[in-house]
């Protein structure tokens, strides 16, 4: 249920974000707002149901005059305090993203690796993930595991490609066990 009404309200954002050719801008907004609203000082008080919505509307109006942001992703925000659903905004971001995405035919995946990558590797991982999403472009997140041991982990939308010798080795450890029995 949180997933589909952060998903409302990123739509609602992104058509009107679209309509005056601000879909960057409100998404950069959209990404600073969640960033400060996930302080945990000011997240104890703007999501604590005990404070006023008066009070809580004036917290965010503060909010969002010193961050600059737009009128747009300002009444958003004003919005979602009048309606005690600030704690909804993190899914509202990653809802816009997720549909800034889908209109410049853009995937987003993440690499897990066993050591760092250099250019070329992550290039080649990169180019893979085109191919293997149809998408033209990739934006990747790489992040060094040591517990793969070797190999890579490529998460492309929710599918996992899975090549490393953490899995390969608890596959062979399965299939050893399953014989001795």
């Amino acid at each position: 249920m949180t997933g589909s009404l952060g998903r409302r309200y990123a739509r609602a954002v992104f058509g009107l974000a679209r309509e005056s050719n601000a879909v960057a801008a409100a998404g950069e907004e959209l990404a600073r707002a969640t960033a400060t609203f996930a302080d945990p000082a000011l997240a104890a008080v703007v999501l604590n149901p005990g404070i006023a919505t008066t009070a809580r509307r004036a917290i965010v109006g503060r909010i969002v005059d010193r961050l600059g942001l737009s009128p747009m992703v300002g009444n958003l925000l004003r919005l979602l305090a009048d309606r005690d659903r600030l704690g909804l905004l993190p899914d509202v971001a990653r809802a816009y993203e997720a549909f800034v995405d889908r209109e410049l035919g853009r995937a987003r995946v993440a690499i897990r690796t066993a050591v760092a990558l250099g250019d070329a590797q992550r290039a080649d991982l990169e180019s893979l993930a085109r191919r293997l999403t149809g998408s033209q472009q990739v934006v990747a997140s790489v992040t060094v595991d040591p517990e793969l041991i070797g190999g890579v982990v490529l998460d492309a939308g929710g599918v996992v490609y899975d090549g490393s010798v953490q899995t390969q080795l608890a596959r062979l450890a399965d299939r050893m066990a399953g014989s001795a029995t």
